[in-house]
């Protein structure tokens, strides 16, 4: 299976549990990075984005890797274009950090999500000690970043949606920064900006982000949490 290992993605399949006779829908789909692993366990799949460039470029490697079974839509992520309870499963993969309205989102998914369907959300997940830092260096990474949540103000969302929690699990992910960087858009100049940032950033924080340093590249690790929601 394409990417299965990948460990930003792994936890949310786990979660997710699809099935044979799933209609699935991945929200913000992106490239598809969790659209291709799930694409072959589910019936149908529909991939959707408010990003036409991206959308397009996941139809490309879609159709490289012979994934027949995905439709691709370019639509309003806070006004999706299905009826009432249209999808027995929904893949939210590192969009709600995207989202200037996280709560209209998950608000949204608890409307196209079939009673008993499930909800697995999957994003990088912040602290008081690394909070302002990592937002920094990820709307540097990305324009379009807007914040990455703590916990607690995750399950808030989640209660103020109306999605009752069912699972969860926190994956450590340890990423170079050069590829991290330019996995977000981020240009050669963003780079050295980033770069700078990060080794500017008090001794505690470059603790709590585990930034190293080998032959002049760095790395850092941060957490991910996935959750299974159910209306």
């Amino acid at each position: 299976m394409i990417g299965d290992d990948d460990p930003a993605v792994a936890p949310v399949v786990e979660l997710a549990e699809p099935r044979p006779t799933d209609v699935c829908l991945d929200y913000g789909s992106g490239v598809g990075q969790a659209a291709f692993v799930v694409v072959p366990l589910v019936h149908r799949l529909e991939a959707v984005d408010d990003d036409g460039e991206m959308l397009r470029e996941e139809q490309r490697l879609g159709a490289e890797l012979g994934c027949d079974t995905i439709t691709y839509r370019q639509c309003d992520l806070l006004a999706l274009p299905f009826s009432p309870s249209s999808f027995d499963l929904v893949l939210c993969h590192m969009v709600l950090h995207r989202l200037v309205e996280p709560l209209a989102a998950l608000r949204e998914l608890h409307r196209v999500v079939r009673p008993g369907g499930r909800i697995v959300a999957f994003d990088a997940v912040v602290d008081e000690s690394t909070d302002r830092y990592f937002n920094e260096l990820a709307r540097l990474r990305e324009p379009r970043h807007w914040r990455h949540y703590r916990v607690e103000e995750y399950e808030e969302l989640f209660r103020l949606a109306g999605l009752r929690e069912t699972g969860r699990s926190v994956t450590r992910l340890s990423v170079d920064l050069d590829a991290w960087a330019e996995a977000g858009l981020a240009s050669p100049d963003d780079l050295g900006v980033i770069s700078s940032r990060l080794r500017s950033y008090p001794v505690a924080v470059q603790v709590a982000l585990d930034v190293a340093y080998a032959d002049q590249r760095a790395s850092f690790s941060f957490d991910a949490m996935a959750v299974r929601l159910e209306r």
